[in-house]
């Protein structure tokens, strides 16, 4: 039986009380501790220890990659050149400053904050061991992109996109393997039992196969993200990497969708001048990296 006790405080009004109080327990320290708190804790100790599981807990942060080119920059290479005004697509008005005797004129702005971000991702991911696919199949496209993938020592498509090369990835790494085969064979001399009609044949598979996928031999598995000149020009590319959760970065003219990317560039994507300045920074954010 709980028994009242009355008492009178400093005002003068009277207060009941219960004779029986059950204390709570105070907290322990650990149990008082935020869950980011614990972790930072628990994390240090391992660290300490030198254990194998304090690798596994510590995240990479992530480092920023500084642009080398300016608005200047984007201006003079004539970036901003857009299409006509009657090919715009409804999405790529939102990255339009306005539009100039029929011709849209891309707001620079928005596509050297867009650059800036995809470099970034670009950096940091190469930086974490992904995996990066430069692809420029248009004529304007060719020359960039194979120079600045061999300077940073990636792989690239420049011929033609090869249909399946995502989705049917596994018959694709089949023809790299007999793509390396066969030119290494054919260079040390070792068919010595073909017939010239088989030497020739094999000739001819070889160039074949260098053009569709000559820029990736150094791939042992899928890649992770693909950057690419002209998303509209590229689409098949898109939907295949869209399938796969691959990431693509991507020049998105004002004639393309640029929602249909993960990283969209807001530019001309005609122009050599534009191709290249974008494409060559993307190379030094992969460069700026540091590793193979």
């Amino acid at each position: 039986m709980v028994v009242k006790k009355k008492t009178i405080n400093l005002t003068g009004k009277k207060l009941v009380k219960k004779a029986l109080v059950i204390k709570k327990n105070k907290k322990s320290k650990v149990e008082s501790l935020k869950p980011k708190k614990e972790i930072k804790v628990v994390e240090a100790v391992l660290v300490e220890k030198g254990t194998t599981d304090a690798k596994a807990m510590a995240v990479k942060e992530d480092k920023k990659y500084e642009l080398t080119i300016g608005l200047k920059d984007l201006l003079t290479a004539g970036s901003h050149l857009g299409h006509k005004v009657s090919k715009t697509h409804p999405k790529a008005k939102e990255n339009i400053y306005m539009a100039k005797d029929g011709i849209q004129i891309v707001d620079l702005v928005k596509t050297q904050l867009a650059l800036e971000k995809a470099c970034n991702f670009i950096y940091n991911a190469k930086r974490n061991g992904k995996k990066i696919v430069l692809l420029g199949t248009k004529r304007q496209a060719r020359e960039v992109i194979k120079r600045v993938a061999l300077d940073a020592g990636v792989p690239y498509i420049t011929d033609r996109w090869l249909g399946g090369t995502i989705t049917n990835w596994e018959q694709i790494r089949k023809d790299i393997k007999k793509y390396i085969d066969i030119k290494n064979g054919l260079e040390k001399n070792t068919f010595t039992e073909s017939t010239k009609k088989e030497l020739l044949e094999m000739k001819k598979e070889t160039i074949r196969l260098e053009k569709m996928i000559g820029g990736l031999t150094s791939l042992e598995k899928l890649f992770d993200i693909i950057f690419l000149v002209d998303a509209g020009f590229e689409k098949t590319a898109i939907k295949e990497a869209n399938l796969r959760n691959i990431k693509v970065v991507a020049i998105t003219d004002t004639d393309t969708n640029p929602k249909k990317v993960d990283f969209a560039i807001p530019a001309n994507d005609d122009s050599v001048k534009s191709i290249n300045l974008i494409v060559e920074e993307i190379g030094r954010a992969i460069k700026a990296a540091g590793v193979k």
